[in-house]
């Protein structure tokens, strides 16, 4: 098993890897953490899974022993080497060499996971690119109906975080819209290879019908990340300062929906923030 200290640090010398900090290369070392991943995420010989960023194949490894085929995104030449080599014996695993976030997921996945029972994806995320690929995943991947991600534990937070408190912002807006999410577990920074700065969270995401309507999803999408693009800024001002709109239909709005005119995004529910797009945008005198 790849998943300890000496096996680690062997496999890097082997290839002559050294760990870059800037891309968040910390490699997991806790075979405890991978069998809570794969016990929680309940993956069976009969599923599909998805990686992005194996790395040197520690999960990899894992969910190839306990699933029917797994499917890994690697962008990185050298871990393709490790990954080929190392993992030559699991003829239900297919690398593709490719940024994920310039796949066609649902392109992929009937080439290579047709048939499967369930569709899943379970990744130790590069904490660089982490939020654009949970964007792509729930935007794009709508064969993937649950994710089981390692993320920092900062994202994690943000990730489910509530109307109010400081780590709420467009990202738990997102994710309140298209999911549910869940942290599962906490993974201290000594599971890892070398050991980074920052603790990091299992978390759970389950796709749902959104609780909303909107007649424009992709619209609304852009109004939540633009109403939270300055957080020290009201509500109003981030309307204004993003739209061609006047701060008197703005006022309107917020009176007619008994908002303070002060308020902060930060402090709106997703229902509310749904009621202030569509008089703004959706109303039939727009």
């Amino acid at each position: 098993m790849i998943v300890n200290i000496t096996n680690t640090i062997a496999i890097l010398k082997k290839y002559d890897i050294k760990p870059k900090k800037k891309y968040g290369q910390n490699f997991l070392i806790d075979g405890n953490v991978l069998r809570r991943i794969i016990t929680l995420s309940k993956v069976s010989e009969k599923d599909g899974i998805i990686e992005i960023g194996p790395g040197i194949g520690a999960l990899t490894e894992a969910l190839a022993e306990a699933a029917y085929r797994v499917l890994a995104y690697e962008i990185d030449e050298k871990f393709i080497t490790v990954l080929n080599n190392e993992l030559i014996k699991y003829k239900n695993l297919r690398i593709i060499e490719k940024d994920f976030l310039k796949a066609n997921i649902c392109e992929d996945i009937s080439l290579w996971l047709e048939g499967c029972k369930r569709l899943v994806a379970i990744s130790n995320l590069p904490y660089y690119i982490t939020t654009p690929i949970i964007f792509k995943l729930l935007e794009e991947g709508k064969l993937i109906n649950e994710f089981y991600l390692m993320v920092q534990k900062e994202v994690g937070t943000r990730l489910t975080a509530t109307p109010g408190s400081k780590e709420y912002g467009a990202l738990s807006v997102f994710m309140e819209y298209k999911a549910t999410s869940e942290i599962l577990f906490e993974v201290s920074k000594n599971c890892f290879y070398p050991k980074p700065e920052v603790e990091s969270v299992v978390i759970a995401i389950k796709r749902k019908q959104p609780p909303i309507v909107v007649k424009s999803e992709n619209d609304f999408l852009f109004f939540i990340r633009k109403i939270f693009s300055q957080k020290r800024k009201t509500l109003m001002n981030n309307i204004y300062g993003c739209y061609s709109i006047n701060k008197e239909q703005i006022q309107s709005t917020l009176n007619k929906l008994n908002l303070r005119l002060d308020i902060r995004s930060e402090n709106l529910d997703l229902q509310e923030i749904r009621d202030i797009y569509v008089n703004l945008f959706e109303s039939p005198n727009q």
